[in-house]
């Protein structure tokens, strides 16, 4: 029998050591919300060269949160310490169970073969067998490993609750400005030998669902578990899964320019978000209510460096 069948009787046949109270019903709704807040801004230059930028892009994104059943084990995060020195322990004693079992399942297999499907015969020699092992040294060993696992294969005091992703939308705006100036050679007759170019990009609406997929759920990616020890939640936020439109005007005095000022399509990733979560808070006593805000700085060059504020909440129903 393996490890992970032992584990699943005992939760069956074991009392729930914690009281229902403690945990939302399994199903129970609640919504996780997030407001990303990315600036950045500032210039770059030499004697030849400048760009000077201004960066603001918000993305708001609310998910729905369905619970699971609470469990003795983290389902969204890693185990302790404590829970893998328990694993550990239940791997060693189920391989000693099946060692000591393995002369009696070799008995079993041997007397099926004799028998076929003659079930008088396995009978017969089911009976046979049992008595020849009563009172033997293996046989009472045995009985003593059985006891010993099923204390060691109890189920932990339920303690972790998940709330996973049933739904998602989110909505979004971006405002840029970038501004460039050149000493290339083309530009020999422009003033002061230099050429400028602007680019403008803006958008705002609705956060497109992943690319590829109608459920905006994107297979559970935002989601909160509970830990009633550690008196913490994990969260993991919701996140835009999918490039974001805009719209985009390039201005230049360039020579050879001919698109200058026409707007065109743009679209933007808003990859920031990949480093706002996941994280673990301590649980606010006495509040079924959780929130937070976290400031980010997020290093890079030019534009891809700025400041990342998140503010975030989980709100049971």
């Amino acid at each position: 029998m393996t490890l992970h069948r032992i584990v699943w009787i005992a939760a069956a046949l074991l009392p729930a050591v914690a009281s229902a109270a403690d945990f939302a019903a399994k199903g129970a709704k609640g919504v996780l919300s997030v407001e990303y807040l990315y600036t950045s801004s500032g210039k770059k230059a030499d004697k030849h060269d400048s760009h000077e930028w201004r960066i603001r892009h918000s993305v708001s994104m609310s998910s729905e949160l369905a619970a699971d059943a609470p469990a003795s084990q983290a389902r969204l995060q890693a185990p302790d310490a404590q829970q893998m020195a328990k694993v550990d322990q239940q791997r060693a004693q189920a391989e000693k169970m099946s060692s000591q079992m393995a002369p009696t399942v070799a008995g079993v297999e041997a007397l099926l073969a004799r028998c076929g499907e003659d079930e008088a015969c396995i009978e017969r020699e089911a009976v046979r067998m049992g008595n020849a092992m009563a009172g033997q040294q293996p046989t009472r060993e045995l009985l003593k490993t059985g006891a010993e696992t099923s204390a060691v294969m109890q189920p932990g005091a339920l303690r972790y609750q998940a709330w996973q992703s049933i739904s998602l939308s989110g909505s979004y705006q971006i405002d840029e400005q970038q501004k460039f100036v050149t000493a290339d050679p083309l530009c020999m007759e422009r003033p002061g030998a230099r050429c400028h170019r602007e680019v403008r990009r803006s958008g705002a609406g609705a956060v497109p669902p992943p690319a590829g997929t109608r459920d905006q759920a994107a297979a559970g990616f935002a989601a909160v578990e509970s830990d009633s020890v550690g008196k913490t939640l994990f969260v993991r936020l919701p996140a835009p899964l999918n490039v974001l439109p805009c719209t985009e005007v390039i201005t230049t005095d360039m020579p050879g320019a001919s698109e200058s000022g026409r707007p065109g399509a743009c679209q933007q990733l808003f990859q920031v978000a990949g480093k706002a979560s996941p994280f673990t808070v301590a649980l606010r006593p006495g509040s079924r209510q959780q929130s937070g805000e976290r400031t980010l700085t997020i290093g890079g060059g030019g534009p891809e460096g700025g400041q990342l504020v998140v503010r975030w909440r989980f709100v049971p129903r």
